[in-house]
Formats: structure tokens, sequence, C-alpha cells
């Protein structure tokens, strides 16, 4: 007598539900642009907020036309930056684009909570060794006074400015010779900070924060 094995539903099943998780994943990941340009390295931010933006900063506008594209700004780039790769120079354009259309700033992470101490190794790389500048990402902070205290290897010369996600100025203190300086401001909840500093052949030990 021949015996005939129950229906195996089980892979009917399994094809289901990886399609229905496949569909719920396509609902919560964002798409990503055919043509969106990768993230540029810290090494490039770095470059671009240390000397691009020292002409730059400040000259937003949603009317400028950007159709050149980064090809025909690569020659202005090396004027300054010296030799850059293709992807060095497209980066850079991407961020000059961003902040002329937005008058904000590139979106760029902290790379922890501003809390506690940051210390020289992490710091380190955040630097411009050759424009003896640093430009770090400070993400937001808990709303109220605030203090940064800055201290350094030796002496410091240029000065120490903390601007928001719309590049708006929010402390800027000279260092003249300082080994330790002390930059307080009022933060806003809910609000991104960014520290400028040009301290010349000072090198940040540490940043504590208060």
């Amino acid at each position: 007598m021949a015996t005939f094995a129950a229906p195996d539903r089980t892979h009917k099943s399994v094809t289901w539900a990886t399609a229905a998780g496949l569909a719920a994943l396509a609902l919560v990941l964002p798409a990503v642009a055919a043509d969106a340009q990768p993230p540029a390295s810290i090494e490039t931010i770095v470059q671009f907020h240390t000397v691009c933006s020292s002409c730059h900063e400040g000259q937003c506008s949603a009317r400028l036309s950007f159709d050149s594209g980064a090809a025909a700004a690569r020659s202005h780039i090396e004027r300054y930056l010296g030799t850059t790769t293709d992807g060095q120079a497209a980066a850079l354009f991407a961020m000059l684009r961003h902040v002329k259309e937005t008058c904000g700033h590139y979106p760029v992470a902290a790379n922890r909570p501003a809390t506690g101490v940051w210390e020289a190794t992490e710091l380190a790389l955040w630097r411009n060794a050759q424009a003896g500048a640093y430009f770090i990402p400070l993400g937001p902070l808990t709303a109220g006074r605030r203090q940064l205290v800055l201290e350094f290897d030796g002496a410091a010369e240029g000065n120490a400015r903390i601007d928001n996600g719309r590049t708006e100025t929010q402390a800027d203190e000279r260092l003249c010779g300082d080994t330790a300086k002390t930059v307080a401001f009022d933060a806003t909840a809910g609000t991104t900070y960014f520290l400028h500093l040009k301290a010349g052949t000072g090198i940040l030990r540490r940043i504590t924060f208060r």
C-alpha cells in the first residue's frame, strides 16, 4: 500500500517570512541615492575646515550654481592644499556645496559624547599639522553654561572658537602664548557644536568638559 507524506509547508513558510522581513527592512532603512558621494575622510574634513572655510565660510547662497563640478575646481583646490586625489577633490567640492547651499556645517559626528576628558591621542585625528589648526566636532552638549578647558603641550598662539551647526559663533577666545585656556558659552539643548582651534605649534594635550 502506497503511503503519502504530508505536504511540506516549511519551505513556503520560511520563504514568506524572509520576504516579509526584507520588506520590513526596506521600510526602516534609508535609500541610498545612486549618485551619492562617499563620506569624506576625517583628514579631508579637517582640511576643509582649517583651510577652505577660512575664505568660504559664511558665503552661503541657495542661488549659487555648481554645474561645473569638482573637476573644474581642482586647480583652485590644489593651489591651497597641494596635490589631491580625485576622491579628495570630490569630497571637498561636496562639502563646499553643502555649506553654501544650506548655510550650515557638513554633517560630521563627534567621536564620542562631549563629557569628561578627551585626550591627546583622539584629538590628534582632528589636527591639520601644516596649518597648526584643529577642527573638532563636539556634538550636542547638556543645556546650560558649559566650559571647555583646553590644555596644550606648549605656548599656543591663535584663537579658539566654538560655533553651532548653522556656523553661528558662540564663543571666541584669543590664545596669546597660553598653555591652558577656558572657553565658556551657553549651550542649548538639541544643538550641535564644533571647535575651531588655531594654536600654531601648540598641540592639544587634552580637553576637559565642565
